[in-house]
């Protein structure tokens, strides 16, 4: 016990050098997640328990606790529905919450399909998967108080103060892609009871489904009452460029693999070490004591055609009022050439990269079935909307009960920018689960930020039996 303590230790005192958090957290640590653990770090299913584990629906999204008031299932999606439709988008963008505080927004929703895997050879030393997931992006960068109060609380609710001033480089973000990947892990070297060491590395093909962007360089602005109730927002001297790949498009099926709005590829690639076992310890359950992980994740990007449009200008004066920021919300990319205008014409020309990131855990063991797990997901890529998105760095500290049929996690997060840490929880029984990264934000008004990532998944998974019988037989000779 005194050795795991201060593994446990020396790790937390080098994770907190950086702090940062991410998408399933608590479930992103566990041994039950399968093939979603992959997506963390393709080698955490090499040696898996499992002859066949299969995600049958998940999803991940920000909320806030308008969401729960409301409780409208459609809204989780909007992030990745904008390129679909235009139908009450802006009502559905209020229920969703931005994980970061200050001038940054990061608002994230991800729905994985049906994916899974299937281990090989002796051991599982060998494990070939397969994913696929939707994902949708809404960021902003040097957002001012001004322009994120009057989206977010309306002009016409009587709550709007009088202000005036100025600000510069603004950008906000819509981004979403489909994501299909195959992942191969192995076991390359297993020593029972001393080390295990697997790698593994996921190929994915991504499939664009629109990009579009607003850049305000600068301007002035003015919030002044039209009457008791109802404010305008008056910008001047405004210096902009705004861009998009494609107008709303209906969805099918067909454009979640087509390359005609968008194409590209990435890669994950990880490694993991598992050292010593606990005796007398259940076959069916993870025997380590300690588990170090470290993998880059989303290296790649997505180019696009040049059928998308970019614009670029200066106007003297805008007003906007509340029709208008409904209109905005509800269809980007319309509504964006009537307010703006289409002047300086020219092909849209960026390609985007991906949220590149390092993620490094360290999960030990302290009792039975009890674990401590750090993470630390570090992101690589450098640049600005639209050509990057963006991944806020995050540290993670989790403690975690998990059997078979039960599990729990308490995550606490840091995530850079923001004062305060979040604590969340997460519960699994049987094959589902369902977890939040901030519930304090969603309880009470007082707590920031208010957003929290809220997932829900069904999995379907079958133990190697073969396998635990011949170890089961072993040790009793």
């Amino acid at each position: 016990m005194k050795l795991r303590t201060l593994i446990a230790l020396l790790f937390i005192i080098l994770f907190f050098q950086r702090l940062c958090a991410q998408e399933f957290l608590g479930q992103h640590s566990s041994n039950y997640a399968g093939i979603n653990r992959a997506t963390f770090n393709p080698s955490s299913i090499a040696g898996t328990r499992y002859r066949y584990h299969i995600n049958l629906i998940s999803w991940n999204a920000t909320v806030n606790n308008r969401y729960f008031k409301y409780f409208r299932t459609d809204a989780l999606f909007h992030t990745f529905k904008n390129p679909y439709t235009e139908t009450d988008m802006y009502g559905k963008s209020k229920l969703t919450g931005t994980l970061t505080q200050g001038e940054n927004v990061n608002v994230t929703a991800e729905l994985r399909t049906p994916s899974g895997y299937v281990g090989l050879g002796k051991n599982n030393w060998l494990v070939v998967g397969f994913q696929s997931r939707m994902r949708g992006f809404v960021q902003g960068s040097g957002v001012p108080s001004v322009i994120f109060d009057s989206y977010k609380n309306r002009l016409d609710d009587g709550l709007t103060k009088a202000s005036s001033g100025s600000f510069k480089d603004f950008t906000f973000n819509q981004h979403s892609f489909f994501e299909t990947g195959l992942t191969f892990a192995a076991m390359p070297i297993r020593i029972e009871g001393l080390i295990r060491v697997k790698v593994g590395a996921t190929i994915k093909r991504l499939s664009g489904a629109r990009n579009v962007y607003l850049n305000i360089k600068s301007a002035n602005y003015q919030v002044r009452p039209l009457n008791q109730e109802e404010y305008v927002l008056d910008l001047s001297n405004v210096n902009y460029e705004y861009g998009y790949t494609q107008p709303v498009k209906s969805f099918s099926l067909g454009s979640l693999f087509s390359s005609e709005y968008g194409s590209g590829a990435a890669v994950d690639l990880g490694a993991t070490v598992e050292l010593g076992r606990i005796r007398n310890h259940s076959q069916d359950r993870a025997n380590y004591i300690l588990r170090f992980g470290a993998a880059i994740t989303d290296a790649g990007k997505i180019t696009y055609p040049n059928t998308g449009k970019q614009y670029s200008g200066t106007l003297s004066k805008l007003t906007i009022n509340q029709e208008k920021i409904i209109d905005l919300g509800n269809n980007s990319v319309k509504n964006l050439e009537a307010t703006f205008g289409k002047p300086d014409s020219r092909d849209y020309s960026y390609s985007t990269q991906l949220p590149r990131t390092v993620n490094i855990d360290a999960d030990v063991q302290f009792a039975r079935s009890f674990f401590i797990n750090a993470t630390w997901i570090k992101p690589t890529n450098t640049g600005a909307l639209p050509t990057y998105i963006y991944q806020p760095e995050l540290f993670t500290l989790t403690s975690r009960f998990e059997g078979e049929d039960v599990e729990f996690t308490l995550p606490v997060t840091w995530i850079q920018g923001n004062q305060n840490p979040t604590i969340g929880f997460s519960v699994r029984f049987g094959p589902a689960y369902i977890g939040f990264s901030n519930f304090g934000g969603l309880v009470s008004k007082s707590v920031q930020p208010r957003g929290s990532m809220a997932y829900f998944g069904i999995q379907l998974w079958k133990l190697n039996e073969k396998a635990l019988t011949k170890k089961r037989k072993s040790q009793r000779s």
